[in-house]
């Protein structure tokens, strides 16, 4: 593992990458055991669906998705029948929750070229899924969620997004999260991703253990869950989901 993450750290150093490449979040994939659970259960949550396709390798997954192009991807697979459906088959084997995050680009390709993204796996880099199947009830969630803003990342390769960052002239501050825990945390133009010490992992070994989704109206969203017998962590101005209600994940609510 050290000698990866000086791999990682020595190749960042010699790649002349561009600025503003990195727009911000692309979107979170997480793996669930039971779809249609974990479907309704999100319904619950006041988020509208969209029906996922049909996948030749057997994966099954559901939309939500929000206008500015990000998403959470609900997703399950039934057998290992190619490289990522092995890598979702044996991380459910180990517990429900996201599997990769994903970041924005202008140039994902160029990105993917440059980045050793297995090192600094479970990255990906995107251009953001606008599909001319979209509809508007897809994005009219009645919890009135419009974006999501944040990832975050439970890592000990925290030097290796800090040198990725610094070369791509992203900015990086401090931020106090829960139980007063302080982050470093990367500044996008559009979110951002917070970086936490790998002992706070959900399952260890799996990294990305959270996300920031922006509501407009806190209090319709408070409502909602109260009608749905749902409680949740609550602050000023956000609240928060533990993974053990949401398959697997940190899901924070922030107006």
């Amino acid at each position: 593992m050290k000698k990866h993450l000086l791999l990682a750290l020595l190749s960042l150093s010699l790649i002349p990458l561009p600025k503003d490449i990195i727009i911000g979040i692309d979107h979170i994939p997480v793996v669930v055991n039971n779809l249609d659970s974990a479907t309704n259960f999100y319904k619950k949550l006041g988020f509208s669906i969209k029906p996922g396709r049909f996948h030749q390798n057997g994966i099954r997954n559901q939309h939500i998705k929000f206008p500015d192009g990000t998403e959470i991807e609900l997703i399950t697979a039934s057998q290992p029948m190619d490289p990522l459906t092995t890598e979702y088959y044996n991380s459910l084997k180990e517990g429900e929750g996201p599997v990769y995050f994903g970041l924005f680009a202008t140039n994902p390709a160029a990105l993917n070229k440059q980045i050793d993204t297995n090192i600094l796996h479970p990255l990906f880099f995107g251009s953001r899924n606008h599909s001319p199947t979209d509809k508007p009830e897809h994005f009219a969630h009645s919890n009135t969620a419009y974006s999501l803003r944040s990832i975050w990342l439970a890592t000990d390769h925290i030097p290796t997004y800090l040198q990725l960052f610094k070369k791509l002239g992203i900015k990086v501050k401090q931020k106090k999260m829960f139980s007063g825990i302080i982050a470093q945390t990367a500044v996008l133009k559009e979110g951002e991703v917070i970086l936490l010490p790998a002992s706070l992992q959900v399952i260890p070994h799996h990294q990305v253990i959270g996300a920031t989704v922006q509501v407009k109206d806190l209090k319709k969203l408070k409502t909602i869950l109260q009608q749905s017998g749902i409680k949740g962590s609550e602050s000023t101005n956000s609240l928060l989901l533990s993974p053990a209600l949401t398959h697997g994940i940190y899901l924070e609510f922030k107006q």
